[in-house]
């Protein structure tokens, strides 16, 4: 039995102090935010900064790396918590 593929979009990813991503996973908003020493993300839910479905957070270096982090780090911790959430959210069979 294969698993199947979380579906990453991301619009718009770009900035420093913060970096940010927009987009979605599995078809629900996501929005990305990296600044100080950790990034997170935020995805779903009918406020997606303020009362997300889920949000998971992460150290990233000192403090003011993560503002600063390159856009390919930024994509590949998109892709990090995606899959995370993916796991959570995926029926069991």
């Amino acid at each position: 039995m294969s698993e199947e593929a979380v579906a990453v979009v991301i619009d718009v990813i770009g900035g420093n102090c913060p970096v940010q991503a927009e987009g979605t996973v599995d078809g629900k908003p996501f929005y990305f935010r990296a600044r100080g020493d950790e990034w997170s993300m935020s995805i779903g839910g009918d406020d997606i900064i303020m009362s997300p479905e889920w949000y998971y957070e992460e150290a990233y270096g000192d403090w003011p790396e993560a503002g600063w982090m390159p856009e390919d780090e930024a994509r590949a911790f998109i892709a990090k918590a995606a899959a995370a959430y993916h796991a959570e959210k995926r029926p069991s069979p």
